[in-house]
């Protein structure tokens, strides 16, 4: 149920009531957003892989699929903490530009649930258009446009 409200809110962003509600949402309840919402949007992609996998390979398919199912997860779990805490980096950066008074958790927090529309977008994207610099480089600018928004929300330092 928590994921569906997190989901709605982040829709929501840069309203200062939904900023406000995600950032009283702890960090694990986060992480989990996150996972669950990277795991439904790019499973569509495992899915196709498994369909395609080519039988020619060394593995046979029944360990390519184990593979997914025991790998996969962790995978996801890795590179969402790792890429949104690089991705929040840009955030400190804009708030460091805008003077405001933030923290990194806080921060982290913004760009994790500021994700959803972009993250959303590019696996529309990528599955309709197809992939090149526009498609990669279209939800990253709309990203930093509402983590914009939403940090000159907050107060300016002293």
């Amino acid at each position: 149920m928590e994921f569906f409200v997190s989901l709605k809110n982040s829709f929501l962003l840069p309203k200062k009531e939904a900023l406000f509600r995600l950032n009283r949402v702890s960090m694990r309840n986060t992480i989990t957003y996150i996972v669950i919402l990277l795991f439904l949007l790019f499973l569509p992609d495992v899915i196709q892989s498994v369909i395609h996998f080519e039988g020619n390979t060394d593995i046979p398919r029944s360990m390519y699929i184990l593979q997914l199912v025991v790998m996969y997860p962790f995978l996801i779990i890795f590179l969402s903490v790792a890429g949104i805490s690089l991705l929040a980096l840009g955030s400190y950066l804009l708030k460091m530009i805008f003077n405001r008074k933030l923290i990194y958790q806080q921060l982290w927090k913004m760009t994790t649930f500021a994700l959803t529309i972009p993250l959303i977008l590019y696996t529309l994207l990528k599955h309709n258009v197809g992939t090149n610099g526009l498609v990669n480089v279209i939800p990253i600018i709309i990203l930093y446009v509402l983590i914009g928004k939403m940090i000159t929300v907050f107060p300016k330092r002293k």
